[in-house]
Order: structure tokens, then C-alpha cells, then sequence
């Protein structure tokens, strides 16, 4: 019998349901994991000032992977265990390729997130509309990447660069082959920069280190793209039952329900 003790969850389509809502469901499922001793990390391409709003629902969740993996956040004590940041020639190398395919670019820190304001109403264009009053709520003002960028060097954790067409981002992509960032396609049309080697299983790993963890002793849930490592690397890969075709592919198990019928509540039951 596995001894499984570490829950890692995706947020968008795994933990969350299609409302970016934890369901009663879910939140009960998670106070029982933690009372019986197990541990339960987030595992999300968000940052943290993107899950701040949601930190209410998130109370039984004690630790946070976020930006893909690039750092890893107590949640209870607010601080941060470890962060990897995007060397700042590569950040600029691909905030310049992306304005060059004519994105909106958000740049994140461990703790802050930054947009012109502006490009946060031309949410809907980029075909993210469903973020735009989230992205309004925890952006702070940046007027000119670039600028932001030699402002504050080696900080930037994540940068997002939301294109308007599939083709600007495979431009953005090629523009970018061989540069010293980690490139990966998102929601949408976006693409994901941030530091090489950092993945969501490379941030679990991190945890696992300073809970005296093996990778082996953790459950993976995801339904995305951006899933793939750590539905593989992890002891158990789980994809939700709206999963992606690679990130069913990647997984060990499926889910009966998807995100929004408590699939993540079926996984603790069955697992924990």
C-alpha cells in the first residue's frame, strides 16, 4: 500500500470548478485530508497575488507552487520557501519577442504582479475574458515592461505574454529559441516564460524537501498541458476527467468527475 501524503493540485480545471470556485465539496475533502496528518500544496502557473482573492477558500491548503513551479509559499506563516528567478537578459529577450508578435505583457514577482492597466480591459481579445476582473483586482500599474525589468533586475518569477492570434505566439516561440527562458504555451494564445529547469514537479520537489517528503509519496492532480511533468515525475499522476488528451495520456489514473462535480474530493477519498 502506497503511503501518499502530499496532495498536489492544479488550480484552473482541477481544484477550481469552470465559476473559479472551490466547491463545499472540495473545501470539506481537504479539512479531512489535513486533520488526518496529510499535507496539500497548490500547484498553479497563477502567482501569488493571483490566488490572494481566493485565499478564504484555500484555508485548509497549507502550501502553495506557484508560477509554474518557480516558487514555493507557506500560505499560514506568508512566507516564502524557496523562488527561482528568470535570469534578466532572458527576460527581456522574451518581453521584447512577445511586443515584437504585439502582446499584453504581465510580469510576475514572488509576492506582486504587474500589468498596464490599459491591457487589462483587452482581456477579452486575447480570449481570457474570464480573467479580466481578477487581473483588474491584483495587478499593480506597469507602464513600460522593459523599464520595469532593469527597475528591478532578477525579480521577475513568471512573465506572461498574452497574444492576440496563435501565430504570434509561435512567433514569440521561434523568436525565442536558444535564449535563457523556458518557453510554454498557456490558455489561449498565451505563452509562459520563466527560468530553465522550473516546472511544477521541479517546485513539488522543493516542498517535498522541506516537509522530509519523496516525490513518490505524492498525488498529482491536473488536467492541463502545463500538468505534464508532475502528472509523470510525481508518485501518482491523476488528471481530472476534463482533462486534456496529453495530460489523460500523461496520468497514471482518471477521475469519474470532472472539476465540477468534486473530482478532487473523489481523489482524496480514494487515496488518502
Amino acid at each position: 500500500m502506497h503511503d501518499y501524503r502530499l496532495l498536489a493540485l492544479d488550480m484552473d480545471g482541477t481544484l477550481l470548478n469552470s465559476k473559479k470556485q472551490v466547491s463545499p465539496a472540495t473545501a470539506e475533502a481537504l479539512r479531512g485530508l489535513t486533520e488526518k496528518g496529510a499535507f496539500a500544496t497548490i500547484a498553479t502557473g497563477r502567482g501569488y497575488r493571483e490566488i490572494v482573492p481566493l485565499l478564504h477558500d484555500l484555508a485548509p491548503v497549507r502550501y502553495a507552487v506557484l508560477g509554474n513551479g518557480s516558487v514555493v509559499m507557506d500560505l499560514w506563516e506568508r512566507r516564502v520557501v524557496s523562488e527561482t528567478t528568470i535570469p534578466n537578459h532572458g527576460a527581456m529577450d522574451a518581453v521584447r519577442a512577445g511586443l515584437a508578435s504585439g502582446c499584453l505583457v504581465n510580469i510576475l514577482t514572488s509576492t506582486g504582479a504587474y500589468f498596464n492597466k490599459a491591457d487589462v480591459e483587452r482581456a477579452p481579445e486575447v480570449g481570457l475574458g474570464q480573467y479580466q476582473s481578477l487581473w483588474e483586482q491584483v495587478n499593480e500599474q506597469m507602464d513600460d515592461p522593459i523599464a520595469f525589468l532593469r527597475e528591478h533586475p532578477n525579480k521577475a518569477v513568471k512573465i506572461n505574454l498574452y497574444h492576440f492570434t496563435q501565430e504570434g505566439r509561435v512567433r514569440t516561440r521561434e523568436a525565442l529559441r536558444g535564449a535563457n527562458v523556458q518557453v510554454a504555451f498557456a490558455e489561449g494564445a498565451s505563452v509562459e516564460i520563466t527560468a530553465p529547469g522550473v516546472r511544477k514537479d521541479s517546485g513539488i520537489a522543493r516542498l517535498c524537501d522541506e516537509l522530509g517528503l519523496d516525490l513518490s509519496q505524492v498525488v498529482a492532480v491536473g488536467d492541463g498541458d502545463n500538468d505534464l511533468d508532475m502528472l509523470r515525475n510525481c508518485g501518482l499522476g491523476v488528471a481530472m476527467a476534463n482533462a486534456t488528451p496529453a495530460a489523460l495520456e500523461a496520468s497514471d489514473v482518471v477521475t469519474q468527475a470532472d472539476c465540477d462535480h468534486d473530482g478532487v474530493a473523489e481523489v482524496i477519498g480514494r487515496y488518502f
